[in-house]
């Protein structure tokens, strides 16, 4: 096989899908720059850091910590090295040899991407562009298989979802991977389900890129409010029936109910949209009824909005917690109070949630 110094890496960005490649040394970019191009990788690093590590726990490439040897090249098709020994015997065995450019030379990014109710449908346009240009993608639990789908072949995939107290990785960490990601070169997508902004946790993941200069966008997504209100043909603000919105997150840090201004929301007249409610809807509910809210005041609790499974549960403020229960709602679940719900009715003739109302 003919040799070759490959100071460059453009031409051999095409061809490298099957073939075993030798990495002598570099980091996790290295590595990840010949992984995304098809690479059968074996990296030769005595002392890897530990992104390179953590490719190697995911059986994503093979490692060795410990000095090369010349038999390391059998079998390979292209070596990339620096500049040395192990380039020239490389070059002997007729191996193709290369280097790979630092990370430095290689701007990262990071967008944080609206993915809206769950209906890849529902996705804008800019956040299907986002998406298919990733090298990373970072998602949620509440991301679907269709929008998962969107990822191009080659693009890394890291779910850090979080649910009901199920952690799979904590924000700091999160925090700390999107701009790892980024400061390697890398195109990284946070992606979110429903709005980054709205309890989302997207300032949080900001605030971090910011305060590392990594360049980010964020791409707003359709909230669960607005998504489950269309999908039920309820107006969130009405004339006559409601003229404010209250979105409120029902789920502290400690896992308890936050402490809002309870007659205020009571009195306000309003549309109330819950998120994570499941857990503390029988307190949150009683706080609005010692607030003074009127015990038939309409409510429906939605699971997995704008999904095939979704289910709808309606009722009344006072009896909302005790349906829900029954129903045992476990996935996603928004709950909207407020006379706004009785309006389901006029507003898309909806019989099964008359029907259960009027029960």
């Amino acid at each position: 096989m003919p040799t070759d110094s490959l100071l460059d890496p453009a031409p051999f960005t095409l061809g490298l899908h099957g073939l075993r490649v030798l990495l002598v040394g570099g980091d996790m970019a290295a590595a990840d720059y010949l992984l995304r191009r098809g690479a059968l990788l074996h990296v030769i690093n005595p002392a890897p850091d530990a992104g390179t590590l953590a490719l190697a726990a995911e059986g994503r490439l093979q490692l060795d910590c410990r000095a090369f040897i010349p038999a390391d090249l059998d079998g390979v098709r292209l070596c990339v090295a620096a500049p040395g020994p192990t380039h020239d015997a490389a070059a002997a065995r007729g191996v193709v040899v290369g280097a790979l450019p630092a990370a430095s030379a290689r701007t990262g990014r990071a967008t944080l991407v609206g993915a809206g109710p769950g209906d890849a449908g529902l996705l804008t346009v800019r956040a299907v562009e986002a998406i298919r240009d990733a090298d990373v993608v970072m998602y949620d639990k509440l991301i679907g298989p269709e929008v998962l789908a969107l990822i191009r072949p080659g693009a890394r995939r890291i779910d850090v979802g979080k649910r009901c107290g199920r952690h799979a990785m904590a924000q700091g960490a999160i925090n700390t991977l999107i701009v790892r990601h980024a400061q390697a070169g890398r195109h990284v997508v946070r992606l979110k389900g429903g709005d980054p902004f709205v309890f989302g946790r997207g300032g949080e993941e900001l605030e971090s890129l910011r305060a590392a200069r990594v360049p980010t966008e964020v791409v707003p997504g359709i909230t669960a409010a607005l998504a489950t209100a269309a999908q039920l043909g309820i107006p969130l603000t009405h004339r006559g029936t409601s003229r404010s919105l209250h979105l409120i997150t029902a789920h502290g840090s400690d896992d308890r109910l936050p402490e809002h201004d309870w007659t205020a929301l009571a009195r306000a007249g309003g549309t109330l949209a819950v998120y994570m409610g499941v857990r503390t809807l029988p307190l949150l509910a009683a706080r609005l009824l010692t607030a003074g809210m009127a015990p038939d005041t309409p409510a429906i609790a939605v699971e997995n909005a704008t999904l095939a499974g979704e289910r709808r549960m309606p009722g009344t403020l006072a009896g909302i917690a005790d349906a829900v229960a029954a129903a045992g709602l476990d996935g996603p679940t928004l709950v909207l109070i407020g006379a706004v719900v009785a309006l389901a009715d006029a507003e898309r003739g909806a019989p099964a949630i008359e029907n259960e109302l009027a029960a």
